[in-house]
């Protein structure tokens, strides 16, 4: 009989046991469903918050590349009345412009050759772009915002999520850098502008002077506009007879009104070949591959730094081949790049754009050039070294058979710019020295 109970007992012990048993894997299969949702639920989240700052990323790195594209056109215009600037439709379209290169990548491309736009593009709104005015110099400021689809999130009923991005660029006074955004220096020197006994801007070789080329009149004088601080010296200043108080090198301006009054800066010039000289580039740092010949620098340029106060050696004026190399570099280089300029623009604002060129002031043909002392042409005619003492951006607009080069200088803004020396920026008198004549580079400032 006991050994019966103890039958019936082990029988009910095991039956407890399955019965535990059943329950502990229904249990644990509740367990891993719950835990396996949540692991697909937190997957799915690490999914779409990677894709988050992915995005993010994206999307802070084109609106900083539109507001750096706005600030350098802080300084294209040249306005007729200050009161209604152009400028600031320049600045709102260049955002929108460079912000409309970047992407976020939200959406599968469309196939190529569909015709199809791409709608991970981003598409900037021109009024989220503002010019802050009450600093010196402006400053461009960009706010906006962008909705972005989530991948795994709407399970939980959240579908997008809306990023927003900021940016400020503004502009700061250089004397050097790499060139431009389209173009590197070209082994150009010419001689910078300077004021007649009557303060009238002129040129070497200027026809309205009545047939006297060169600097060498009573009351001609020199004084570029980094002749402040450390500067204030020849030749940097310079006058046959005295030496004037206002800055007369290749200065910039944002007023029609001084073109031709107090700067040459839009005012159509024609540079003899007598009368500017070739630098020789072969002494700098070599920048490509090949050594490139001084007609190949003519026609591509040299994307090295140079700078305001660099002793640059020159080829002899009387060395015709070299100047004929130069001559077919430079005729070379508006073959490449001759296209259809708008005139309307051309004519009332002094800035260039085309339709390869739609960004003002990007055209290839705009090259950066050296430029120096024009009284050394009187002193020191046949020197072999000049030292840089401004520099320019010359449009191109024509090469002649003798050598000689016709264009105009527009509003510069200097690539890989390298910041001027404190020492620099001393007071200059009458007037004061001014940040606003120097050219300038892109910064971004937040």
């Amino acid at each position: 009989m006991k050994s019966m109970f103890r039958r019936f007992g082990k029988k009910g012990n095991s039956e407890g046991l399955v019965m535990r048993l059943r329950r502990q894997r229904g249990s644990i299969m509740a367990l891993t469903a719950v835990m396996i949702t949540a692991m697909i639920g937190l997957s799915a989240l690490s999914i779409d918050l990677g894709y988050v700052f992915s995005a993010r990323n994206q999307y802070q790195n084109g609106i900083d590349a539109a507001a750096i594209a706005a600030a350098a056109g802080l300084r294209v215009t040249i306005e007729s009345d200050l009161n209604s600037p152009h400028q600031n439709s320049i600045v709102q379209g260049m955002a929108v412009q460079y912000a409309g290169y970047n992407q976020v990548r939200r959406y599968t491309d469309p196939a190529p050759n569909s015709g199809q736009g791409n709608n991970n593009n981003i598409v900037l709104d021109p009024n989220a772009v503002t010019i802050d005015t009450s600093t010196d110099p402006p400053r461009v400021v960009i706010n906006t915002q962008i909705d972005t689809a989530l991948l795994f999130a709407g399970i939980f009923g959240v579908n997008s999520i809306n990023m927003a991005a900021a940016s400020t660029a503004s502009i700061y006074p250089v004397d050097g850098g790499t060139g431009t955004m389209a173009s590197c220096w070209r082994p150009l020197l010419l001689p910078d502008s300077f004021y007649d006994a009557s303060n009238i801007v002129r040129y070497v070789g200027d026809p309205s002077r009545g047939g006297f080329n060169l600097p060498d009149q009573n009351g001609d004088f020199y004084r570029s506009r980094f002749a402040a601080g450390a500067r204030n010296g020849y030749p940097y200043v310079d006058g046959l007879s005295a030496i004037g108080a206002s800055v007369t090198g290749v200065r910039d301006t944002q007023l029609i009104s001084e073109v031709g009054n107090v700067t040459i800066m839009g005012q159509y010039v024609d540079f003899k070949r007598d009368f500017y000289r070739v630098a020789d580039f072969s002494t700098l740092p070599q920048t490509t591959f090949d050594a490139l010949s001084v007609g190949d620098l003519a026609n591509f340029g040299y994307c090295g730094q140079i700078r305001v106060g660099q002793d640059m050696p020159v080829y002899s004026s009387a060395d015709f081949t070299i100047y004929d190399q130069v001559r077919v570099g430079l005729q070379s280089l508006k073959g490449r790049t001759n296209d259809s300029i708008d005139l309307s623009v051309k004519s009332q604002y002094l800035y260039i754009k085309s339709a390869s060129y739609p960004g003002p002031n990007t055209h290839a043909a705009i090259i950066p050039v050296l430029l120096f002392n024009p009284l050394e042409l009187v002193r020191n005619p046949t020197s072999n070294v000049l030292r840089v003492t401004n520099f320019g951006l010359f449009f191109l607009e024509s090469v002649q058979a003798d050598g000689s080069i016709q264009g105009f200088f527009v509003r510069e803004i200097i690539s890989g710019g390298t910041p001027i020396d404190a020492t620099n920026f001393g007071v200059d008198s009458l007037p004061s020295f001014s940040r606003g004549w120097l050219p300038q580079s892109v910064q971004l400032l937040r």
